[in-house]
């Protein structure tokens, strides 16, 4: 990969296009070199040779993302972090969810990052089905598509939970592919990453997107403060894709159910609490509150240049 290239608001407009659909050469407005360059610098874009369309492979076998290049130029990116919503059980706080999507549409963000256990899970699981409203994976994902689908202008990328995964080991499947193709019948684009942990390159550096440990695992076996002192100690602090090294920058925690920022070494750490409320469906000094994180970065030549991150929290008490 180059290191620099074509960074004008031109290629931004291309790479958006091709995201929704193969695109001609023609209809890009690129000449045949500018296209070679994008090609060559991004590594995921294809050609069709029968169709002669350009497309963007979404992801390689280990389930990377470029979303975007190292860039010359100073780049803002803003992001919503969610995780653990439960869809599809009495502990989902819909309207804290709701509440979230709507303030993050009202801000321009664009991209909503899903670290894990989107849907409530099997109901032979821990004994769920005595909280579950659906309790199948087409049920559950019935109910995340009805509401993420009144976001379209959203881009999801969701990783795996052992909660989602618990249909698999019951025979079932994932609820989370039945949310992906639910959703792209209504043209949301909607990533579903079939592993407990993903990288995502934004403008040049990586954002780990992580399940707990990155295994099947449960809260109460594992404290998040270890988890994320061993995520920086055992870090090579690069990823290699595609022949070149990115830098690790971001680190995105869900089954914890804990509102968590930490800085090691330059590696920006996030937690949120979910958007549940504690298994014990009671308010008292204990209880987990619902919360997000609204996140804003400023990137340069592969460099984060500025970072802040925001907590969003229930606007009122719910009583379950």
């Amino acid at each position: 990969m180059k290191d620099d290239f074509l960074t004008s608001q031109k290629v931004a407009d291309a790479l958006s296009k091709m995201r929704v659909k193969a695109c001609t050469l023609e209809e890009l407005e690129f000449t045949k070199q500018e296209m070679d360059e994008l090609i060559s610098a991004t590594g995921n874009i294809k050609y069709n040779a029968s169709n002669k369309t350009y497309y963007i492979t979404q992801y390689n076998e280990k389930n990377y993302e470029i979303i975007s290049f190292a860039s010359k130029d100073t780049i803002t990116e803003k992001w919503l972090e969610l995780s653990d919503i439960y869809f599809g059980s009495t502990f989902c706080d819909m309207d804290t969810l709701k509440y979230v999507l709507d303030l993050a549409k009202e801000a321009g963000y664009t991209n909503v990052h899903i670290s894990g256990d989107l849907c409530a899970g099997h109901p032979k699981y821990k004994k769920q089905d005595l909280y579950l409203t659906a309790k199948t994976a087409q049920e559950q994902a019935d109910v995340a598509i009805e509401v993420l689908s009144q976001y379209p202008e959203f881009k999801y990328y969701c990783i795996n939970g052992e909660r989602d995964v618990s249909f698999e080991k019951n025979g079932s499947i994932n609820p989370i592919v039945l949310v992906q193709r639910g959703l792209a019948e209504k043209g949301v684009e909607f990533h579903h990453i079939n592993e407990f942990v993903a990288n995502l390159v934004i403008h040049g550096v990586v954002k780990k997107m992580q399940h707990g440990t990155g295994k099947l695992a449960y809260t109460k076996s594992y404290k998040i403060e270890k988890e994320m002192w061993q995520q920086f100690e055992n870090v090579t602090d690069n990823v290699r894709i595609e022949n070149r090294n990115y830098n690790i920058r971001f680190v995105q925690f869900g089954h914890y159910h804990v509102n968590s920022l930490q800085i090691l070494g330059g590696i920006i750490i996030t937690s949120t609490a979910g958007m549940v409320f504690d298994d014990k469906g009671v308010l008292n000094e204990n209880t987990t509150y619902p919360t997000a994180k609204f996140s804003e970065a400023t990137f340069k030549r592969g460099k984060v240049i500025k970072f802040v991150t925001e907590n969003v929290v229930s606007p009122k008490k719910v009583i379950m």
